[in-house]
């Protein structure tokens, strides 16, 4: 591996010391934990040296094994897909940034069936699936993998994503960062490095919303969204107006199901919802609740209502303050009932 590598704050090489790439069998006796910083060193290592992401124009070829892989799976995993609709252009000569929501289980491989395109898949924090099969694949069809706790690792992962939509590839990425398992929020906050990447390199972005329920997906996908080079307007506007546009197609989604009562919704529905979303996925052991709440987006303008009532950790009681307590325990009786 490396026995040392000094970076500069914008993540170029000050001064590179030996770096020696593992061997197939080197790498399946790793740890999660020694692949995973392994991996990362690599790209860094790579990107510092000047190696350019290479095979754009040969994953383009060889996409209908992929294809082929892909039905293999869906028949397998015994899942349809479903279109709501589809209002995008297909332009062959612009490169696309294919924006979705993301629900979990399989919905990586579903979209892209829906996409029916060649697009490498931006994936954060691939952990486990570094020695699961599935990773194979993904490089066969072309990915940007990084940690997302790793700022360099970050810088590294958004310069590949733009120097491949220049030399004309497309792009897969989950702009919300993390599977929704939130009760009541369509679309999460999204991170704003999909509106940045379309603006530095003139993409479109196709907006991609996506449901499942049971063994169905559903997927709605919008019109071509762009990002004027010469806008005045800042980052953050258009990727609230991108977040706005996809809860819209999800809406959509969900106005095409059945009806349900309040009555018909058991009482622990919000952990069984969130359950499901956890073990639909069948290759990332280990995955849980607090993970997903840590890799979304977390905007430093919104209290979250763990913060908010992080006080009640330290707070002594007394009859002048227990109103507070009362307050606290019917709010908690409040989300069990949700």
């Amino acid at each position: 591996m490396c026995k040392e590598i000094i970076y500069t704050e914008g993540g170029l090489s000050m001064e590179e010391w030996y770096f020696s790439k593992a061997n197939l069998l080197e790498m399946r006796k790793m740890s999660i934990e020694e692949l995973t910083l392994y991996y990362a060193e690599l790209r860094k290592y790579e990107y510092n040296k000047g190696v350019p992401l290479k095979g754009i124009k040969l994953r383009k070829k060889i996409h209908f094994l992929i294809n082929i892989i892909l039905k293999i799976d869906e028949i397998l995993s015994q899942e349809k897909i479903i279109k709501i609709g589809d209002e995008h252009t297909k332009d062959k000569k612009k490169p696309k940034i294919f924006a979705c929501t993301h629900i979990g289980g399989n919905d990586v491989q579903r979209v892209f069936q829906i996409i029916k395109e060649p697009a490498y898949l931006m994936f954060g924090n691939p952990g486990e699936v570094y020695k699961e099969l599935i990773y194979q694949a993904l490089k066969l069809n072309g990915v940007i993998p990084l940690n997302t706790d790793d700022k360099t690792d970050r810088h590294i992962a958004y310069n590949r994503a733009a120097e491949l939509l220049k030399k004309g590839g497309n792009l897969l990425i989950f702009p919300e960062g993390a599977w929704n398992i939130t009760p009541n929020v369509f679309v999460m906050k999204l991170f704003t490095g999909t509106v940045r990447l379309a603006k530095e390199t003139g993409a479109d972005i196709i907006p991609i919303g996506v449901e499942q329920y049971g063994k169905y997906f559903y997927y709605n996908i919008g019109k071509n969204y762009s990002i004027p080079s010469d806008t005045t307007k800042s980052i953050d506007y258009y990727t609230d107006e991108l977040r706005g546009i996809l809860a819209a197609l999800k809406f959509e989604i969900m106005e095409s199901q059945p009806v349900l009562q309040r009555k018909d919704i058991p009482n622990d529905y919000l952990k069984t919802f969130q359950d499901e979303i956890i073990n639909r996925c069948n290759y990332t052991q280990g995955f849980t609740i607090e993970d997903a709440i840590k890799e979304r987006f977390h905007d430093k303008n919104v209290t979250t209502e763990e913060e908010a009532f992080a006080f009640f950790e330290n707070l002594e009681i007394t009859q002048d303050n227990c109103f507070l307590a009362r307050t606290k325990n019917e709010f908690i009786r409040t989300r069990q009932r949700i």
